[in-house]
């Protein structure tokens, strides 16, 4: 007896091969065809799921210490996890690694906008999935973040699920709904924390489905009890309920609203507290606020990343789809209000404009368009209907190809703007330097790059040492890439400090309003002023020679490097940083008080200035990052008065450590010393020490630890400074 498949099951096959094809060869010729280092997001989720897989082959205990680890962090590992028996069978390449994406990921994002579709319009399901998910790959936009290394689209995949469980039963009838659609929307965030937008967007389109189903029921009601012969009432009880059926109907669904919700919290808490109390309590709109664009560039920037007419056809859709009734109208209203809130969210709150966003409103776009061509399919007749689809379709087969094609093409902004893959014509000229820096610093002497442009970074030093020197030699070129973002960062002073090498490229190297990766203008002063410093031969550039090997990259830049050649004194500090002050008008965003003058927070595993909650400071004597030698010099940049009081709790955990000397000075902008105050201390646990120092002008007060014998402190002296103050 032979058995036959139905029909039904192998035209799904081969839409779903077809699928495959698609998506395999589209992004094997376009990784293929890229000839870069990757840097900044382009190569951070990359990097990561590439070690957390031969981490995973080393040692999978200590991989999923890794994994839980991430979890207090705002970006986990949790999303590279799917993805790491792929890269352990096809290996590390980038090919694979984006592939990886597109299969685990991305194609079951297609096949979930597909069912959404096929629950928002009411007809031939299975032509409708089908035609959605192909319409789709026709959206460039659907293609461009996982080809740049982005896999958000794995948290997409939670919000689609979320969305297509609630379409199902929109009134969430069926208890096990409501903690699924939670547990569904917790993961997306887990995933990736921007979908906590996501899921606001998705509280807030069904409240307001709640509301606008609230004043029809009242309008209902009150039609029936005025006309009861032609009209019947909402609920046959109605009339015999203390409580009136809609606002019973208003306060259940707010119930399985907020039940939904505290599933979520739950989930988050449980999985990732830290994270989660965190991401509660951290104003994030202004930890963030250099990359949120105005309003006219983030509309631009859409306009560039969708094409107008893309957005024109999804309006339309869904309004000839809502007018004309072709869509079940719960299932439209929510998907419309989802919509509306997110492009709300993205486009007038947010404002951010790195692609990886775009993930939010793709499924917008392709619901839309899927509407408009079901929509027109349904509601016209003859030459018209054809001669609209024709022009449609025709118009996104060039859209997606004027995307991805490696050609620039200027064209209108009916189109999408162009996102041809990544080549470096001066990718020899970067293996040079590479090369060059790595002679030159064998022993991960500290690179000073001054320079943050989407074209020349510090991280583009270091991913392509990480790509011609793999796998255990990439960390031997230390080269420094913060601070570089006025109001996430600090003034450069400590990372200068400990530089034994610094790199300029002229012209001046910036993130540009047209670059992908883009921020807002006017926020990268930090590292200008590094820049001007060499540029404009600044006291402590004098600390420098500049050597006379030259590189030639891309688009005029030219590169050059100085090497130090004598240790910066404290005076030559005092005065660089009054210089950074005054160039760089508003004072950093994450820049304390009390800044060491030996560690960079950004590249020190254990930074030694911590502030309280309370505002004290607590100093920790750290090593020197590859040095036997403490951290022992902090510099207080807080307002102060001609008289300064510093007082705290020493404590010397080491009961060998002879004794130590604390000194106080007191500097002007000029760098000349004003005051000083020292003070020994023996081998007590716990010491309160109060130093006093005046002077006329001071600017700048300085805390130095010295041993008794007033040489370098060792590991035995090793010290804390707790409750640390200063009254002025």
């Amino acid at each position: 007896m032979s058995f036959k498949l139905p029909r039904k099951f192998i035209i799904d096959g081969f839409f779903l091969f077809l699928l495959v094809l698609v998506t395999v060869t589209v992004t094997s010729i376009y990784v293929s065809s890229e000839h870069t280092f990757y840097w900044w997001d382009y190569a951070g989720y990359n990097t990561a799921t590439v070690n957390t897989a031969n981490l995973f082959r080393d040692s999978p205990d200590k991989a999923w210490g890794g994994v839980i680890e991430s979890l207090s962090k705002e970006k986990n590992l949790l999303i590279s996890l799917p993805l790491v028996p792929f890269i352990l069978l096809f290996g590390e390449s980038r090919l694979s690694y984006i592939l990886s994406v597109s299969l685990i990921y991305v194609l079951p994002f297609r096949l979930l906008l597909g069912a959404i579709s096929a629950k928002l319009i009411p007809v031939y399901p299975r032509r409708v999935f089908w035609s959605t998910v192909l319409l789709s790959l026709l959206i460039p936009m659907s293609w461009i973040p996982t080809l740049r290394g982005y896999l958000d689209t794995g948290g997409c995949v939670f919000v689609a699920l979320a969305i297509w469980v609630y379409l199902q039963d929109v009134k969430l009838k069926s208890w096990w709904k409501i903690p699924l659609i939670g547990f569904l929307l917790a993961a997306a965030i887990l995933l990736r924390r921007h979908f906590a937008y996501s899921a606001i967007a998705f509280f807030g389109a069904a409240t307001l489905q709640v509301f606008i189903e609230f004043i029809v029921l009242i309008y209902r009601r009150d039609t029936a009890l005025k006309y009861p012969r032609e009209t019947e009432l909402p609920c046959p009880k109605d009339q015999d309920t203390a409580v009136p059926f809609p606002y019973r109907c208003l306060f259940l669904s707010g119930i399985k609203l907020g039940l939904i919700a505290a599933t979520s919290l739950t989930i988050l808490m449980l999985v990732a507290g830290d994270f989660t109390r965190s991401a509660l309590t951290v104003d994030y709109r202004n930890l963030y606020v250099a990359w949120s664009l105005p309003v006219n560039d983030i509309l631009t920037r859409y306009a560039d990343f969708y094409g107008l007419g893309t957005w024109l056809l999804v309006l339309i859709g869904f309004s000839a789809g809502i007018l004309t009734r072709i869509l079940v109208s719960a299932g439209a209203i929510f998907v419309s209000l989802f919509g509306v809130l997110s492009l709300i969210e993205w486009l007038l709150v947010l404002r951010y404009g790195y692609l990886h966003y775009t993930i939010h409103l793709t499924p917008i776009a392709v619901l839309g368009l899927s509407t408009f061509f079901w929509t027109t399919w349904l509601t016209l007749k003859g030459k018209v209907r054809y001669l609209m689809l024709g022009v449609a379709g025709l118009y996104l087969v060039v859209n997606v190809a004027v995307g991805l094609i490696p050609l620039k093409i200027d064209v209108s902004r009916m189109f999408v703007g162009n996102f041809p893959p990544l080549v470096r014509s001066d990718y020899g000229e970067v293996v040079k330097l590479v090369e060059f820096l790595r002679k030159l610093a064998p022993n991960e002497e500290p690179i000073y790059i001054a320079g943050a442009s989407n074209s020349f970074n510090a991280n583009i030093l270091r991913q392509a040492n990480r790509k011609l020197n793999p796998p255990e030699g990439w960390w031997k070129l230390n080269t420094i890439g913060r601070p570089q973002i006025d109001s996430r960062d600090t003034y450069p002073l400590p990372e200068l400090l400990q530089s034994q090498y610094a790199v300029v490229a002229t012209p001046f190297q910036q993130v540009l309003p047209s670059d992908e990766q883009v921020l807002r203008s006017h926020e990268q002063d930090v590292v200008k002023v590094v820049y001007d410093a060499f540029t404009q031969n600044w006291e402590i550039a004098r600390d420098f020679q500049l050597l006379p090997e030259q590189f030639k990259l891309e688009n005029g830049v030219t590169v050059r490097v100085y090497r130090r050649v004598k240790t910066t004194d404290t005076a030559t500090a005092v005065r660089t940083l009054d210089a950074m002050q005054r160039q760089i008008v508003d004072r950093p965003g994450t820049q304390l008080d009390w800044i060491s003058l030996h560690q960079s927070i950004y590249t020190s595993a254990n930074y030694s200035v911590y502030q309280g909650s309370d505002n004290l400071y607590k100093i920790v004597t750290h090593p020197i990052k590859n040095s036997q030698k403490l951290d022992t010099s902090f510099l207080y940049l807080g307002s102060i008065s001609d008289q300064v009081k510093v007082t705290g709790k020493l404590n010397l955990p080491n009961q060998q450590c002879p004794g130590v000397v604390l000194r106080l000075t007191l500097w002007d902008k000029q760098g000349k010393l004003i005051d000083s105050a020292e003070m020994a201390y023996g081998q007590k646990s716990a010491i309160g020490f109060n130093l006093l120092v005046e002077g006329k002008n001071p600017i700048y007060l300085l805390l130095e630890v010295l041993s008794s014998s007033k040489q370098d402190l060792t590991n035995q002296c090793r010290l804390e400074i707790n409750n640390l103050a200063v009254s002025r």
